[in-house]
């Protein structure tokens, strides 16, 4: 009998391990200190002295030279990327300088990207200070609003650094050092226009969404932005299927900003959630600037069989699982019951 009570106790051992679907744990590094900083030198045409970036004030076809500082307080020497990069909004609402030659938006008329020139890469000995030059030619023609982007320092070789991490810890964290640019011809305040350009299904890292793609479509920085959106069966404003609210957004000027409503949760009892494929509305209520500013937005969108099964291959829906282990569970009482019983005939 304990014979076939092991064979028993291995096979429903070996099954659980089966349907037993790890989570893997990323452990964030504590690092030493940053060994380098960023500092600005003021400029004659600063609009406010009082701030810590640069907020000039240009004629057309104006040239001016800015200048910062790159301070390297390590004791070897290093060399440092340097990229001046547009604003963009992430999904988060937040202002992005990260990345350099993303497409543009198409009501861009002046890329601060493509007035600037400077050296790419600055080399700072050990324990010193260099001085790093942007020439900017403004443009030809008049503007109001702003162009606003920011000037990345990056220290190369941070993924390579050898030195021994923390116990537990699998991560290098990597620092970059961001100063504001922003060009003004005048002060004189733009009138804000947004427009929900379109809605759409999407996944990032197992997180399934209903993007609203807003464009603000004018030179100004949208702040203090509050988004309420909800979705519902199409045009079916009383039935909400999902919904969101954040406040304290902002927007760049003349950008996109993929605003997500969760369709499910990363893990728990909502993970497998999905929408059913079918024609749904976004409804979005916006408000910004303390809420000078007030938009009601509403956009129709489509979720097809074919988007859905795009999303389960990165995303694997595994609401089905539940029936399979049950269905294991199910074989192992019959293989015990066939068991007990052959047991019993024998011992007869």
């Amino acid at each position: 009998m304990k014979k076939y009570l092991m064979i028993l106790l291995t096979v429903f051992g070996s099954l659980l391990l089966t349907f037993t679907f790890n989570q893997k744990t990323v452990n964030a590094a504590t690092q030493s200190p940053v060994n380098y900083s960023v500092s600005s030198i003021p400029a004659d045409n600063q609009i406010d002295k009082s701030i810590g970036y640069y907020d000039l004030k240009v004629t057309p076809g104006q040239k001016e030279t800015i200048k910062f500082k790159i301070n390297n307080n390590d004791n070897i020497d290093h060399t440092y990327k340097v990229s001046v990069n547009r604003a963009e909004t992430d999904t988060n609402g937040v202002i992005d300088y990260n990345d350099h030659g993303k497409l543009a938006n198409k009501d861009l008329k002046y890329n601060i990207e493509k007035l600037v020139s400077y050296p790419k890469e600055v080399d700072v000995s050990a324990n010193n200070s260099k001085e790093v030059s942007i020439q900017i030619t403004a443009p030809d023609g008049k503007f109001s609003g702003e162009l606003l982007g920011g000037i990345l320092v990056h220290e190369n070789g941070q993924a390579q650094n050898t030195g021994k991490l923390p116990k537990g810890v699998t991560i290098r964290n990597e620092y970059n050092y961001v100063l504001g640019l922003q060009l003004q011809q005048n002060t004189d305040a733009v009138k804000p226009d947004l427009k929900l350009v379109k809605a759409f299904e999407t996944n990032n890292n197992g997180q399934v969404s209903v993007d609203a793609e807003m464009d603000n479509d004018v030179p100004t920085l949208e702040k203090k932005v509050a988004v309420s959106a909800k979705v519902t069966p199409k045009n079916s404003s009383s039935k909400v299927l999902l919904s969101s609210s954040k406040k304290n957004l902002s927007m760049a000027p003349d950008s996109d900003f993929d605003y997500p409503v969760n369709v499910n949760t990363v893990t728990g009892p909502s993970k497998n959630k999905r929408l059913k494929p079918g024609t749904y509305t976004m409804y979005l209520n916006v408000k910004a600037n303390n809420g000078q500013n007030a938009w009601k937005l509403k956009r129709n969108f489509t979720v097809t069989n074919k988007q859905i099964a795009k999303i389960n291959k990165t995303t694997p829906n595994r609401s089905k699982d539940i029936w399979i282990i049950l269905g294991g569970i199910a074989i192992l009482v019959i293989i015990a019951g066939s068991v007990i019983f052959a047991y019993r005939k024998n011992k007869k």
